[in-house]
């Protein structure tokens, strides 16, 4: 009997992620050149993808980097060639010397701008890294009309902060009448959407670049050499790399 009872407890529990997986799918609205949101990846790819993610450290430090996203940023950083690389939540500052390397692996000339709510304390110091304390929410506190004027070009803007639609829709609001034309801005984590987990993020991040889209669709491309370049939106950040046109 207790063999039994964990049986259905299980299959309960894969219908459950079915039915949310679903219905955060169903709930965002705006399908940009009827692209569409789900991953070609199976649950149980996911689910190990992301558990591998949350193991992940850099130099010793915990990073929670997706794999596909530590091989995506290098080619990233090498197409766009960032002078100024803007990180939207910072957690223990280790995605900024990480990108602060990448930066120095290519001989880019370039800086990091790490902003969050709580300013990390790391055991390292770079000169061309610099953690500033700032809300998704009123980045103009933070981010200054002067300051932005003053940032070497081209941004590599990236907003990795709480995964709700409404940070993700502040940040490129934010963000929009000061990108210029082919300047890159990632979405990190709507991933959230496919592992059903979506609603413990008000609808995730994928339901927020939808809603900006909407409003912006033409302003901007869905980097689909970055999306699926294993697959289908087989990425932690599916839609999510957004080019500037």
């Amino acid at each position: 009997m207790a063999a039994w009872i964990k049986i259905l407890e299980r299959a309960y529990k894969r219908q459950l992620r079915r039915i949310r997986r679903n219905v955060a799918v169903w709930q965002i609205p705006f399908r940009p050149g009827g692209r569409r949101w789900k991953s070609s990846l199976s649950y149980p790819a996911l689910e190990s993808l992301q558990k591998g993610a949350l193991q992940y450290r850099y130099r010793g430090m915990p990073m929670l980097k997706n794999p596909i996203e530590v091989a995506l940023y290098y080619e990233l950083f090498w197409l766009a060639r960032p002078r100024t690389v803007i990180e939207i939540g910072s957690y223990l500052g280790t995605s900024a010397l990480w990108f602060s390397d990448i930066l120095k692996t290519f001989d880019i000339e370039g800086q990091v701008v790490s902003i969050d709510i709580d300013i990390p304390s790391p055991s390292w110091q770079r000169e061309n890294v610099r953690f500033l304390k700032g809300d998704a929410h009123a980045l103009s506190d933070v981010l200054t009309e002067a300051m932005l004027a003053s940032l070497p070009r081209p941004l590599l803007v990236i907003e990795d902060s709480t995964h709700r639609p409404e940070t993700t829709v502040a940040v490129l609001e934010f963000f929009h009448p000061h990108l210029r034309s082919g300047e890159f801005i990632v979405v990190e984590d709507a991933l959230v959407t496919d592992l059903g987990v979506a609603h413990h993020f008000g609808g995730g991040p994928g339901l927020g670049i939808s809603q900006f889209l909407s409003r912006h669709a033409g302003d901007y491309d869905i980097a689909s050499s970055f999306c699926d370049r294993y697959g289908r939106n087989v990425t932690g950040n599916p839609n999510g790399y957004l080019r500037r046109r």
